[in-house]
């Protein structure tokens, strides 16, 4: 925040996400005169000749503070009506495509002809924002709780061109560059932790050797026993889980292994995750014995699945030990698990993306492949929400003459035009909700102690059946 000489600080309100983005992009800003004095126009020519003049920004209904720009000197007026103009203001409805330019002088007109306020527009650079990571981020107004407006008022209660003392501008300057700041870092490190699951993949050298499916599966195992572990667990990840596989379909491989012993309890414990970083013939994802474990406690539906594929065609390997896992399963059908299964078929990648995807293109029913894709994938989700809310249990392997399979190869087909696909949604959702009250408050406490013992249980074993490994491990 470099500002050393006489600062001025203004309030400024944008009318909504979007006025705020393109005020951003262009470096522009605009205001216009009240109905009584003094007006904003005079306010920032006053502040501007004593100095330097800031304006920090919010945007209507986002209860925070968006970022804080400083204004041109060269493009504010020598005096009061000699302002620039420009093709866009941001605090007004005259924004995106309601926008219409002003010319110098201009007014605008009413509908009964009579004349009103007419937009003045300035250029400012922008010196902090939050648009490098989402449009709606921002810095939420109970970081600024404790700060007043000259009046006494509370500054998060501010209104538009509302002028605010330097020590309370310049705080909430600096907070917003930490918060800046702490975002920065915190996408850093997703970065950094991505870099870390995705290095060179896993089976990089092998690749060129695996020209067939079963060759992916082949490979992939017989790594991970030879460089990772025992192996519990080998089942697909995708359709082929479900036995709903088209020509199109992804090889996807889910393991679960069990690393040594010794090696959790050294100071270099393995990965916990391992996942291709590029499109492979053989797409996977690894995950060590305890992250496992984790996941099922959390009510992660793709781990939880797989303890239902225990008499099914999916299995690729299961080790015994897995098997006597697969009797907590039932404890492990939570209200948490269910909500995952909701709110992945309902959220932003599902269904409102196809209810988006139905605003832009009104008149057509037929939908594109890559949404008969999104289509099929709410539908298993919801299908499989509805077993679990109505019977407590997962029907994860369709079978070949299922409803249910052919509902959902024929959606991942296209033979559903939109209209029925959503028909067949609100039906699936309408039971859904006639069940959803009967699910208990997650069980979590029942299943976490067995399966905690049964980690351990495997744990131990590991260390009887390598007696050599555990007595070097004690002896340094």
């Amino acid at each position: 925040m470099p500002f050393t000489n006489t600062v001025t600080y203004f309030i400024c309100k944008c009318a909504n996400l979007e006025s705020l983005q393109h005020c951003i992009q262009t470096g522009v800003w605009a205001c216009q005169d009240r109905s009584n004095p003094p007006h904003p126009k005079d306010l920032l020519f006053s502040a501007y000749s004593q100095g330097s003049v800031v304006f920090i920004y919010s945007v209507n209904n986002q209860r925070g503070w968006h970022g804080y720009a400083q204004s041109v000197r060269d493009s504010l007026p020598e005096s009061t009506n000699n302002y620039s103009q420009c093709d866009h203001s941001c605090d007004s409805k005259f924004c995106g495509k309601n926008f219409k330019q002003k010319v110098q002088g201009d007014s605008e007109s009413s509908e009964d002809g009579s004349s009103t306020k007419t937009w003045y527009f300035f250029k400012i650079v922008w010196m902090k924002n939050f648009l490098d990571f989402n449009k709606q981020e921002c810095l939420p107004f109970e970081n600024t709780t404790e700060l007043l407006l000259p009046d006494g008022t509370p500054l998060n209660k501010a209104r538009n061109w509302q002028q605010v003392s330097q020590e309370v501008g310049r705080r909430v300057c600096c907070l917003i560059d930490e918060h800046h700041q702490k975002l920065c870092l915190e996408k850093q490190m997703k970065r950094m932790t991505k870099s870390s699951l995705y290095e060179e993949s896993f089976l990089k050298q092998e690749e060129a050797s695996i020209t067939t499916e079963t060759d992916g599966w082949v490979t992939a195992v017989e790594k991970v026993k030879r460089e990772l572990g025992k192996v519990h667990l080998v089942c697909p990840f995708g359709s082929q889980r479900y036995n709903c596989s088209v020509a199109q379909s992804d090889q996807d491989i889910f393991i679960v292994y069990q690393a040594k012993t010794t090696q959790m309890l050294s100071l270099d414990p393995p990965r916990q995750t391992i996942k291709n970083s590029e499109k492979l013939f053989v797409d996977y994802t690894v995950l060590e014995l305890q992250r496992y474990c984790e996941l099922l406690l959390m009510g992660d539906q793709r781990c939880v699945e797989t303890l239902f594929l225990s008499d099914t065609k999916a299995l690729y390997l299961a080790s015994p030990e897995w098997k006597e896992l697969c009797r907590v399963r039932d404890k492990l059908l939570t209200k948490s698990c269910f909500e995952k299964y909701l709110k992945e078929a309902q959220g932003t990648n599902g269904l409102k993306q196809l209810e988006k995807w139905k605003v832009s293109n009104s008149e057509v029913e037929d939908l594109p492949p890559q949404l008969n894709k999104l289509a099929y994938i709410c539908l298993r989700l919801l299908q499989n929400a509805r077993e679990l809310v109505s019977m407590r249990t997962l029907q994860v392997y369709r079978s070949e003459d299922s409803l249910e399979r052919t509902e959902l190869l024929d959606v991942r087909l296209g033979k559903y035009k939109y209209s029925k696909v959503m028909l067949l949604f609100q039906r699936y959702l309408s039971e859904i909700d006639s069940h959803k009250d009967s699910i208990e408050n997650d069980k979590i406490y029942e299943a976490k102690p067995m399966i905690d013992k049964w980690l351990i249980s495997s744990r131990l074993q590991d260390l009887q059946e390598n007696p050599f490994a555990a007595s070097l491990v004690l002896l340094k």
